[in-house]
């Protein structure tokens, strides 16, 4: 069967979330989703809250929607690591801990919003999580991947190249919303697929004018979309964006 997911969801178990897990899940599923992966905030999370998130994810699937527990790790104030499938919190030493700590509790470990670091990632977070994303609607912008993020995963794919691409939603308010979705084939709807799909890079990213498989491949179509189209929305962000402040 054909699955279609979005990740890296917020609820109001996060402080800036605003839909709560059961609100989301009705939320995507009008819009034609079949899965969450959540990445809650970490620091917002203590065990009862933990609790809530495990508890609520399995209230919310059945066998035609997956809500996936996930945690968002601020290891560093640049460096996010999200957990997809973790269920528990754990110690924030360095990033490699992290993605290793999340991987021995059954999750997929994803470096969250490269943007932050300029798309120049310390090769020992390269070398420790499973995929990075190439794509997050929240930093990225909401119709096309940056301009940059295309030539960045090439350069950590030279240090990693196992290291697999991945678009998000990094969702927090139905404003926000993009029709980015995680495709995929799988034999149920069940969280253990899911996961194992995106451990094992069998997906595709999609949406209305791009798509990539996980090593990041894109059409011809697509790349020039990024190239051209996103450097110029990029322009008229920066230059709103100066506007605004001239005028505060």
């Amino acid at each position: 069967m054909r699955i279609r997911g979005a990740i890296h969801l917020h609820s109001t178990l996060s402080r800036d979330g605003t839909m709560t897990i059961a609100e989301l899940a009705g939320y995507f599923k009008r819009k034609g989703y079949q899965f969450l992966a959540m990445g809650e905030h970490a620091e917002d999370l203590d065990q009862v809250k933990v609790r809530a998130l495990r508890e609520q994810s399995a209230q919310n699937s059945n066998d035609q929607f997956c809500v996936i527990p996930g945690i968002e790790f601020a290891v560093t104030r640049q460096i996010h690591i999200v957990g997809i499938g973790v269920v528990s919190l754990v110690p924030l030493d360095n990033p490699p801990s992290v993605a290793k700590q999340i991987r021995e509790q059954g999750g997929v470990s994803i470096l969250a919003h490269p943007k932050r670091l300029g798309w120049d990632c310390p090769p020992e977070v390269l070398l420790a999580v499973d995929a990075a994303e190439i794509w997050n609607v929240g930093y990225d912008g909401k119709y096309l991947p940056s301009s940059k993020a295309l030539p960045a995963f090439d350069r950590m794919q030279q240090v990693n190249p196992k290291l697999l691409a991945i678009a998000s939603h990094d969702f927090h308010r139905t404003a926000s919303f993009y029709d980015v979705a995680i495709e995929m084939d799988g034999p149920a709807l069940s969280s253990d697929v899911i996961v194992q799909n995106l451990r094992r890079g069998a997906y595709r990213v999609r949406s209305p004018f791009f798509s990539c498989d996980p090593h990041g491949h894109v059409s011809t179509v697509g790349a020039v979309m990024v190239r051209h189209v996103s450097s110029w929305l990029e322009k008229i962000r920066n230059t709103r964006s100066r506007a605004a402040r001239s005028t505060a």
